[in-house]
């Protein structure tokens, strides 16, 4: 079991991208594009809710800040 459940990393994540403009047009870009890149960015910004410049790491397969 990881830091957070399954429902409640999701319900954060889409409460921090809900209250942003900027990264409501991007996880919904992301949802359009990929899914499962949507999953990966509601699930970095639920840990990481304070993150401003967030992108993708090709080398590491992974969103960072």
């Amino acid at each position: 079991m990881g830091i957070f459940k399954n429902k409640n990393w999701k319900e954060k994540g889409l409460q921090v991208v809900n209250g942003h403009k900027g990264k409501k047009k991007v996880y919904e870009t992301y949802l359009k594009k990929s899914p499962k890149m949507a999953d990966e960015y509601l699930k970095f910004v639920s840990k990481n809710t304070e993150a401003v410049y967030i992108s993708w790491d090709e080398d590491r397969q992974r969103f960072v800040a």
